[in-house]
């Protein structure tokens, strides 16, 4: 049986979703032509198969992605706290091996995976703190990083101040609160 959700916080607004719909159009739009009949000759048949084969699966998670992110929040219970965006992002971090908090700006690198401005989700690289998995509605700038173990989450709740109260009873003794006031 789950633990009872004591706080669930919403992630701060962002335009990051009209990004991902840019994206989202423009994988569409480039796959068109291999639906299309006529466009290409019947002699090209397998560069359509391989096209749909990369086209079809991305525009699908695009989609998912896009769908999950009205559901995005950080839940606290006793024991955890819970990021989630949609099903597809899910991180549980015992409450009991985190060791700082704090806000801070990360340093992005040129290889990432899902960051665009307003938005970044999963596992995503940074030069300065190596790989942080996001579920925030900011890529870099004002990130609440988590550290637990050798792991680090970043999120970005939209009420810092309320977050910081409910999260820090929860918070070993040892653990370090750098999140500055708001």
């Amino acid at each position: 049986m789950a633990a009872p959700v004591l706080a669930s916080f919403k992630p701060a607004r962002s335009y990051g979703w009209a990004w991902l719909i840019g994206l989202t159009t423009l994988v569409a739009v480039s796959a068109l032509p291999l639906v299309m009949p006529g466009l290409l000759p019947p002699e090209e048949r397998g560069a359509v198969w391989i096209g749909l084969g990369i086209m079809v699966p991305l525009l699908a998670f695009l989609l998912a992605i896009l769908a999950s992110l009205p559901a995005m929040r950080y839940d606290l219970t006793n024991d955890e706290l819970m990021l989630s965006c949609g099903p597809l992002y899910r991180y549980r971090i015992p409450c009991a091996e985190i060791t700082d908090v704090r806000r801070t700006t990360l340093t992005p690198t040129l290889w990432s995976s899902m960051r665009m401005p307003g938005l970044a989700i999963g596992g995503v690289l940074y030069a300065d703190t190596g790989t942080v998995k996001m579920c925030a509605t900011r890529m870099s700038r004002d990130i609440l990083l988590v550290s637990a173990g050798k792991r680090r989450y970043g999120l970005t709740p939209s009420d810092e101040a309320a977050f910081m109260t409910a999260l820090s009873p929860l918070l070993p003794r040892t653990a370090t609160s750098g999140a500055a006031e708001v």
